[in-house]
C-alpha cells in the first residue's frame, strides 16, 4: 500500500485514479475510472463498493495491472463482472441491455455498485444514464444530464448518446 501523505484524508491512489476519479450518481451507484492497483481498489472498498461492472478491454490495462486489480477485488470481497465495450466505440443494444440490466439489478438490490470504463467519461456514463432512465422512466438526455450533474467530466460521445437513445426507444417499442 502507498503511504498516506500527512494530512491526507483519503488513502493513496494511483495518479490515474486521482486524476479521473469516481463520483456517486446514486447512493448505490458510482461511476468512474479504471482502478489500476490495490490502492485504487482499497478506495472503492473504503467507499463501500460491493460490486464492480468493468467495461474495459484487456488492452486498456498496463502490464500486470489486470491481475493486481483482480486479486485486490478478491481480497476486498468485491465481486467483479466484465463486459467488453470498445473505447470510443458504439454501444450496441445487446451490450447496453446486458450492462444496464446487471448494474440495475445490483442497484435495486441495494448493493453499492461501481461501473467503470477507462476514464469514467463515456461508457460508464452511458450505462449509468441507462440505469436511471429505466429506473425512473426518464429519457436519455434527462438521465445523462443527471449523471453529468453528479460527475461533470462525464461526456459520452455523440454516437454513444445516440446509441443510448436508440436503445431506450427500442425497449419502449418492444413493450
Amino acid at each position: 500500500m502507498r503511504r498516506r501523505e500527512p494530512g491526507a484524508i483519503i488513502p493513496g491512489v494511483s495518479a490515474w485514479f486521482r486524476t479521473y476519479g469516481f463520483a456517486e450518481i446514486l447512493p448505490e451507484l458510482y461511476i468512474g475510472a479504471l482502478p489500476r492497483d490495490e490502492e485504487d481498489v482499497g478506495m472503492l472498498a473504503w467507499a463501500g463498493v460491493e460490486r464492480v461492472l468493468n467495461l474495459v478491454q484487456d488492452e486498456e490495462y498496463q502490464p500486470g495491472e489486470r491481475q493486481a486489480v483482480h486479486e485486490a477485488y478478491a481480497a476486498a470481497g468485491i465481486e467483479e463482472s466484465r463486459l467488453d465495450f470498445v473505447d470510443f466505440g458504439n454501444l450496441d443494444a445487446t451490450a447496453l441491455e446486458a450492462a444496464v440490466g446487471r448494474a440495475g439489478e445490483w442497484v435495486t438490490a441495494g448493493l453499492r455498485t461501481y461501473v467503470h470504463c477507462r476514464a469514467g467519461w463515456q461508457r460508464s456514463a452511458v450505462v449509468a444514464a441507462g440505469v436511471l432512465a429505466v429506473r425512473d422512466g426518464i429519457d436519455a438526455e434527462a438521465a445523462l444530464a443527471f449523471v453529468q450533474q453528479r460527475k461533470p467530466s462525464a461526456d459520452p460521445l455523440p454516437h454513444q448518446r445516440e446509441d443510448l437513445q436508440r436503445w431506450l426507444a427500442g425497449r419502449a417499442g418492444s413493450r
